[in-house]
């Protein structure tokens, strides 16, 4: 019976130690592996970004239609019986331009725009006999330099037509030339000067003016493919005041509340891929 009992007890403990050897051969690798370091992360990979894309050129062909403005002269003390100038007239001129702008986002852009136009033929008259006895016209050139900082929304796009509105800022150079104002009698002596006709014109001498300037634009593009597009425009621009040099009497001429309505039609090229594209970076290696 002793003998036995001792049996089974060697048997346990061998099974036991048998056991124990299993279990601990069979966990040692996974014990290992969890006091190594965890494995390095991934590299991230960084989409190329680019820079510019938004940027765009423009040109224009400018037809302006200048409104009537209306006379800016000084009443002079010693002569208060001067009458102002009535019928003033510019006639419409063809100009051009161009600039820079960028679109900010897909509704929203600004550019900078610089437009010349060509010298506008100007006359006014006045008549101390409201036109009985004679009058006086002044008359000469006008040529029109702007420049404005514009900001456009657009509304949407439909089959490539893209309708848009816009306002703009900025300066007004306008130049006076050739400037002088001439008399004419319509009865013997009106002046004082025997006889009637044209007398002797007195000319005046060129003088600019650089005033604030502020337009309202309405328009719509045409997008044409490889980063062109085609722009038409109606755009209303205040230019401000202009006013001649002196002639040998001290008169001049003196105007104000200049405007045009202008009709524009020009080309856009937007870059595509940019003016400048940054490197892809690597971050972990």
């Amino acid at each position: 019976m002793i003998a036995s009992h001792r049996l089974a007890l060697a048997a346990t403990l061998a099974t036991g130690t048998l056991l124990g050897v299993l279990t601990g051969s069979f966990a040692s690798p996974a014990a290992a592996a969890d006091l190594l370091p965890p494995p390095p992360p991934p590299p991230v990979q960084v989409e190329p970004v680019t820079i510019g894309s938004g940027w765009y050129l423009r040109g224009d062909f400018t037809q302006s239609w200048y409104d009537h403005p209306r006379d800016d002269a000084i009443l002079d003390p010693n002569d208060p019986g001067m009458p102002p100038l009535v019928g003033l007239r510019l006639s419409s001129e063809t100009g051009y331009g161009g600039g820079v702008g960028y679109q900010i986002n897909p509704w929203l852009r600004v550019d900078a725009t610089i437009d010349q136009r060509a010298a506008s033929s100007f006359r006014g008259y006045s008549s101390r006999s409201v036109f009985e006895t004679g009058y006086n016209l002044e008359a000469g050139k006008v040529d029109v330099l702007t420049g404005l900082v514009n900001v456009y929304a657009d509304i949407g796009t439909w089959y490539g037509f893209t309708p848009y509105v816009g306002a703009g800022v900025g300066f007004a150079d306008k130049r006076m030339s050739r400037n002088y104002t001439q008399t004419t009698c319509l009865i013997d002596g009106c002046d004082g000067s025997a006889g009637t006709g044209p007398r002797n014109a007195a000319f005046r001498a060129n003088h600019s003016v650089m005033t604030f300037a502020w337009a309202l634009t309405a328009g719509l593009s045409y997008d044409i493919g490889a980063g062109f597009s085609v722009d038409a425009a109606y755009r209303y621009i205040d230019l401000g005041r202009i006013r001649s040099g002196l002639d040998e009497f001290g008169g001049l001429t003196r105007v104000k509340d200049l405007t045009a309505s202008e009709f524009r039609v020009g080309l856009r090229y937007r870059f595509a891929d940019g003016l400048l594209a940054s490197p892809v970076r690597n971050f972990g290696n």
